[in-house]
């Protein structure tokens, strides 16, 4: 019990520290997309804190298989090169033995990788399309507009531009709007406005948006010609044409597992098949992380890792690809994505083999 203690100790200190830098790095990069979808006026500044926050629990069900995978090597492979993995096996311990305690500690990895992508993520990605594709459409305008930059409208009809935007999002300053001249408008007359202040208000019961502008001018004509008519104002509402996204469907990764489950369809099955071969790839990384941990103290800590990090590339590359072939229909659904996991368990068996099946022939031959 205490050397079970000891080695949960030591794998999930290592696995929490891989997964943190993983979940940082690629968390860092989605930062700057979402960033950049908000400075274009893509998504509202308001929502790139809730994005990111929803990405989290995305990116550890991701990044916990790679984490256990090398947590189990840079844990064992310190008790090999301290010397401490020497002694017990001296004192009778196999590399069966070992194998097994590694297994029962990562199965509450594996169970929570599990829960997190066969269930949780679903969620969190249909609440994420939610936030893009409706929490931030037209009817948030001043939530999408950047101070000192000229923005288009989503029909190409408006330019907007504001000098300050309050830090609610709610009230703007030196507001000024470009409206072209529709399809159908006889006279092609442009209208323009000029406020000094500005906030969005919704008619309550036709539920139409409006920009109110306060203490400006309106000015409408057309380019090129003398006939401008001028309008000072003390308050003036520029309707905003709503376009009000609907969601035709779900997307594969936002669909609940059990509606994927009894899908024929080959994107759906992808999906799937991938959810599922999330925590399978944890499993076969606990066969391979054992064997490939066996390190002689000469050799140095972290020479297991060049290899591991060769094998660790190539699975989920082939798992990527895999995933590609089914979707075109490349591959037949039961084929799937499962020859990855064979392949690399096969591999996983042979190194353990090798570097742990002989040794307990030995000893029994003694």
């Amino acid at each position: 019990m205490i050397l079970f203690r000891y080695l949960a100790k030591e794998i999930y200190t290592a696995l929490l520290a891989v997964t943190l830098v993983l979940v940082l790095v690629f968390l860092s990069n989605q930062i700057v997309h979402y960033l950049s979808y908000a400075a274009s006026g893509k998504i509202a500044a308001s929502v790139v804190l809730r994005l990111i926050a929803l990405q989290l629990p995305y990116l550890l069900g991701l990044m916990m298989p790679i984490g256990l995978f090398f947590g189990i090597l840079l844990a064992l492979g310190r008790l090999y090169i301290d010397g401490e993995m020497t002694v017990l096996f001296a004192c009778g311990m196999s590399g069966g033995q070992l194998l097994r305690k590694v297994f029962v500690i990562s199965t509450v990895v594996v169970m929570l990788i599990a829960m997190l992508t066969m269930w949780v993520n679903p969620v969190i990605a249909a609440r994420k399309d939610r936030l893009v594709s409706t929490d931030a459409p037209e009817n948030a305008l001043l939530q999408t507009l950047i101070p000192g930059r000229f923005m288009t409208s989503s029909d190409g009809r408006r330019v907007f531009y504001v000098e300050d935007v309050g830090r609610d999002h709610l009230e703007a300053n030196d507001l000024f709007i470009a409206e072209m001249p529709s399809d159908d408008d006889a006279d092609k007359a442009w209208t323009v406005v000029s406020a000094r202040s500005g906030h969005q208000s919704t008619n309550l019961n036709t539920g139409a948006q409006f920009i109110v502008a306060k203490e400006g001018y309106r000015y409408q004509g057309v380019p090129g010609q003398k006939d401008f008519v001028i309008v000072k104002f003390s308050k003036y509402g520029a309707k905003v044409d709503q376009v009000t996204p609907t969601i035709v469907r779900l997307q594969e990764d936002a669909k609940p597992t059990a509606e994927l489950w009894h899908s024929n369809e080959r994107d759906d099955i992808a999906e799937l098949q991938w959810r599922i071969s999330i925590p399978l790839v944890a499993l076969v990384f606990i066969f391979l992380g054992v064997p490939l941990s066996r390190v002689r103290p000469r050799q140095g800590r972290y020479v297991q890792l060049l290899p591991a990090i060769i094998i660790c590339m190539v699975y989920v590359n082939l798992l990527f690809m895999a995933r590609a072939w089914l979707e075109r229909g490349l591959l037949p659904a039961w084929f799937g994505l499962w020859w990855v996991h064979v392949i690399f368990a096969a591999i996983a068996f042979v190194l353990y083999k090798r570097r742990h099946g002989l040794r307990i022939r030995r000893v029994r031959k003694k």
